[in-house]
Parts: structure tokens; sequence; C-alpha cells
């Protein structure tokens, strides 16, 4: 098992348990390639999610896009696109009003792009939830300027953000 400090400084103090592994063909489990690129990756994801999880408007800003676009299925509150750094501001303000909690579980690293799999939870307004979600997030000039939400079961997402 790994775990990036990059990652593990980024998200310090947000109460964020985390395990990364890296699975190569065979089922073994190894360390994942630290080159520059997966540790520039990793410290720009990291400090995106960062700020979505403390709900930190300036930090939102700073690891976006002007243009970022935020897509979620679904017909909840939340689903549909988050265009631009005031839709995704308001986008996590809602997450945190309703109590979500995201539990960041691994990392895979794509060119351009890197899919964290999660694990959300809450409890709000007597319902609750517990899901794992991907999310996939595309890195354009060392900013995110795209995530695009994969959930397990989109009705309980739904019901939850009702």
């Amino acid at each position: 098992m790994w775990a990036s400090s990059a990652w593990k400084a980024a998200l310090a103090g947000s109460g964020i348990a985390m395990a990364l592994v890296c699975v190569v063909p065979g089922g073994n489990s190894t360390a994942a390639p630290d080159d520059d690129q997966t540790q520039r990756q990793r410290t720009i994801v990291g400090a995106f999610a960062t700020a979505i999880v403390h709900d930190d408007h300036a930090g939102i800003a700073e690891h976006a896009t002007p243009d970022i676009v935020w897509t979620i299925p679904g017909s909840s509150v939340v689903s549909g696109r988050a265009t631009g750094i005031d839709d995704v501001t308001r986008l996590a303000d809602t997450f945190a009003q309703y109590g979500l909690h995201i539990s960041p579980q691994g990392l895979a690293f794509g060119r351009d792009t890197v899919a964290v799999t999660l694990h959300d939870t809450g409890e709000h307004n007597g319902k609750r939830l517990e899901q794992d979600v991907v999310n996939v997030l595309t890195i354009r000039g060392d900013k995110i300027s795209e995530v695009t939400a994969h959930l397990t079961d989109i009705g309980s997402f739904d019901a939850y953000f009702s």
C-alpha cells in the first residue's frame, strides 16, 4: 500500500482517512511510480479536493480553471452541470450544507486526467448516504478544468440531495 506525502499533506487536518493501492496485472499490489507527472497530478488534485472538502471558495478559485465544468448524474439539487467557479463554489456549499463526507480511496492516472475513487457518506434530515463514487478530473494548465462524477447508486444520491 502507498500514500503520497503530497496527497496526505494536502488533506491534512481534514479528517479524511485514505488508503491508496495500485494494482498491477495479476492482482499484485505495488508502489505506484513516482515520476514528475504523477506527482504533479497528485498535488493538483489534492489541492482542489482539499478546497472542496473544506468549502474553501478562494481555494476552489485558485485550483480550478475559470470555465471549470462539474457534471453529476441524476435529478437532485446537485445534479447536472456546474459551470464556472461560482457554480462549483455553490456546489461545495451544498455538499457542506448536506453534511457530505468524502473519503478518497485511490487514484488512477491518465495523460491529462486523474480518476479518484471515493466513498461518500452523510446524514441529513433523517436521510443517510453511503456509496462509492468515481470522479474523473481533467487537468489543464495545472488546474482542474473538468470533473465528471460516476455514482454507484444514482437513486440513493438523488434521495439524499432532495
